[in-house]
């Protein structure tokens, strides 16, 4: 018997347009699987912590007084609706001249989440972030299989993959901007990546997506600049003029609302670290060379903190990070991203091992990962994909423990998340080195992975140069043609 009418007219609609359908997919499984991560409480005291409730107590001050200012939310305590720590919430924040108390977090984030607190409070702004989530996941896989022309089914597996890490799965329901950064990203490659020249019009949203990222955080201005540089090259002349001057306009807006608000381009002058200083002193402070170096692979491999120890799979990213820079000019902005904000990470953040889970400094490129997974695994047969697919499935347990750790309360996110006990997890941890402290198996193991990965590496890299591999060419997805390389608008205009 063959299949339903409906049902061959459904498949029949999934294979013609393969990115919608996927996306579609892919948002409704992430928002099922996301909402579990709103139950994992952040502290043994607090449901949240760190940074997280004083974006919500700005967003409970706009919605009951209309600004800024915290004094009545303190005064009150009326943040006692979404903290609920016996101790109630310190002050991260001095006052300014004029006694008004701010926090010191760009606002953006507080002001996104408006509707979803108005509507439930903290379960209602976090479950606004596991749509956003969602959505964003959604879009990277449109974005991943644009660039990659690999099939669907292996992309939309990549990014499932990706998207359903331990570090992906934390960070879909917790109150920060890194999602949400990571949407305006996404977005804004998504208009930026295709394959013809960019007009006024299309530059004009890219302008749109990227000034949303320095009122989400000062720290993705580098991530939005690179993406300008980018537009600037590929962008016919009305589209140059449309971006620098939205870039000018832009930057005028957050500067005369930040010196306004704030009396400071960054809200860190008001935070209780920084109180007095300058904008050019508080980042001289965060800048370090010498003592963070350990951080770039510290980030991938630390025994509590790094993101690979949480999820293997994602090792795949190194190898597949030779692919985009052998790619063309769009594969090999993807990397520039992902190395800026790997040195954000690495040498501008304070710390890596703060009251968060593993990945907070590298979450917003987290939704471009999947493309390097996505082009390695279609650059081999069947045993490279086993190799893949058992690191994702292994991945995915891990992702699957967590949750159920943090759900019995065995665990809380923010504080002891590496200390759950299932064996899945625990078995391999002596694998990974600890830099906590540099102990002689700190240095050991450290060694041990820099050589026998650098070395595996170098030899992929070798092995990995066969001209008859090179030519092979894809064809590109059913909604991206391809264009003559004559055409100014050629994909391989790099």
């Amino acid at each position: 018997m063959g299949l339903p009418v409906h049902a061959r007219r459904l498949l029949a609609h999934a294979r013609a347009r393969p990115a919608l359908t996927g996306a579609v997919a892919l948002f409704v499984v992430l928002t099922l699987a996301y909402s579990a991560s709103i139950d994992v409480r952040a502290s043994r005291g607090a449901s949240i912590t760190g940074d997280e409730p004083f974006y919500l107590i700005t967003t409970q001050s706009l919605l009951q007084d209309g600004n800024f200012d915290l004094r009545n939310q303190y005064d009150t305590h009326s943040y006692e609706s979404f903290f609920d720590h016996a101790d109630g919430l310190w002050r991260q924040s001095v006052p300014l001249s004029d006694g008004r108390v701010l926090s010191p977090h760009n606002p953006g984030l507080a002001v996104l989440l408006v509707p979803g607190f108005a509507l439930g409070g903290l379960a209602g702004a976090q479950f606004q972030l596991v749509l956003i989530a969602a959505l964003t996941w959604g879009l990277a896989y449109v974005l991943a299989l644009r660039l990659t022309g690999a099939r669907p089914a292996l992309v939309w597996l990549a990014t499932a993959v990706v998207g359903l890490t331990a570090t992906a799965f934390i960070y879909s329901s917790e109150i920060y901007p890194e999602i949400p950064a990571g949407l305006a990203l996404v977005g804004a490659l998504l208009v930026a990546t295709r394959r013809e020249r960019l007009s006024a019009l299309p530059v004009l949203a890219i302008v749109v997506l990227l000034s949303v990222l320095p009122w989400l955080g000062a720290k993705y201005a580098p991530l939005a600049a690179l993406v300008a540089l980018y537009v600037l090259w590929r962008a016919w002349p009305a589209g140059r003029v449309v971006l620098l001057a939205g870039a000018a306009v832009s930057a005028a807006a957050y500067a005369a609302f930040h010196l306004a608000v704030y009396e400071s381009l960054t809200p860190y002058n008001v935070n209780v670290i920084y109180a007095g200083e300058t904008t050019a002193s508080t980042i001289g402070q965060h800048v370090e060379i010498g003592d963070r170096v350990y951080r770039l692979w510290g980030l991938l491999i630390d025994r509590r903190f790094g993101v690979a120890r949480w999820a293997p799979v994602l090792f795949a990213v190194v190898p597949g990070a030779v692919l985009l820079l052998r790619g063309d000019a769009r594969l090999r902005l993807v990397l520039g991203l992902v190395v800026v904000q790997v040195l954000i990470a690495t040498f501008v953040v304070i710390t890596m091992m703060g009251w968060w889970f593993a990945g907070r400094t590298l979450v917003t490129v987290f939704p471009l990962l999947p493309i390097p997974v996505a082009l390695l695994a279609m650059r081999y047969g069947r045993w490279g994909r086993t190799a893949l697919a058992v690191l994702g499935l292994y991945s995915l347990g891990v992702t699957a423990a967590l949750a159920e750790a943090g759900r019995s309360r065995e665990v809380v996110i923010a504080v002891d998340p590496f200390d759950m006990g299932a064996n899945l997890f625990q078995g391999v941890s002596r694998l990974f080195p600890q830099y906590t402290s540099w102990t002689t198996e700190t240095w050991v193991l450290t060694v041990l992975w820099l050589a026998l990965g650098g070395l595996a590496l170098a030899a992929w890299a070798t092995l990995d140069r066969d001209p008859g591999r090179e030519s092979q060419r894809r064809p590109a997805p059913p909604d991206q043609p391809e264009e003559s390389s004559s055409s100014p608008s050629s994909a391989r205009a790099s």
